[in-house]
């Protein structure tokens, strides 16, 4: 199964995952965090790099770089074993890295147009192959008000990133679910643990960490947004 983890900067993504991953090895399923997206990016060898390379590039280029990556790691995710007791989590899934590309490319969102297409038919053949959902911290500006004291705490937000952010926000908004992924909507202020718990349950993870689930029916019985 695949899990991909949505939402804006300081949502609290990798925070949610590292306790997914935790708690269902506990639990005694198998479960790990899948290559990150900075792997797929050909002008990035190290984390540290990403901010350099967002502010030496145009936004658009950083558009098609985000989407294109995004493309290949489904593509990397669609040839994994499916095996019933192995969990797969995945921080930024379709619906946060589109969003994201629209933000950085701003006025010219309209030129990424032809590559959603292409997101979205690796989308459909991870989907036909692989059991996938996308659990969604916070929409909107919910997420944004959460997030923003998280993130001036530990970094400097410069107005630029702010109006970046106030845009990712707005297309995570805009854009509802991705189709053909099924959502879960969790409460961004909530704290990781509980959120976790919900996603657990929600899931019907309990049964495959005791080694009796049928992974492809391990999707949300409710929270879906049937907007898009």
């Amino acid at each position: 199964m695949i899990i991909f983890v949505d939402g804006i900067d300081g949502s609290g993504k990798t925070t949610l995952i590292g306790h997914l991953v935790a708690a269902l090895n506990r639990g005694g399923a198998e479960a790990r965090v899948s290559g990150l997206l900075w792997r797929y990016l050909p002008t990035i060898a190290a984390p540290e790099q990403f901010d350099s390379w967002i502010v030496s590039t145009t936004g658009l280029d950083v558009a098609e770089a985000l989407i294109t990556a995004m493309i290949d790691r489904l593509d990397d995710l669609r040839a994994l074993s499916v095996a019933q007791d192995r969990v797969h989590l995945v921080d930024r899934g379709p619906k946060t890295v589109y969003a994201s590309a629209r933000a950085h490319a701003y006025e010219r969102r309209t030129s990424i147009e032809p590559l959603r297409e292409r997101l979205a038919a690796s989308v459909r053949a991870l989907t036909d192959v692989q059991p996938c959902v996308s659990i969604e911290l916070g929409e909107g500006e919910e997420a944004l008000r959460t997030a923003l004291p998280r993130l001036t705490s530990s970094q400097t937000v410069t107005p630029a990133y702010l109006g970046y952010l106030q845009a990712f926000a707005t297309e995570m908004y805009a854009s509802g679910d991705w189709p053909g992924l099924p959502t879960q909507r969790l409460d961004v202020s909530m704290s990781a643990e509980s959120n976790c718990v919900a996603v657990i349950e929600s899931l019907c993870l309990q049964t495959i960490m005791n080694g009796r689930a049928d992974v492809g029916a391990a999707v949300p019985a409710h929270g879906r947004d049937r907007r898009a």
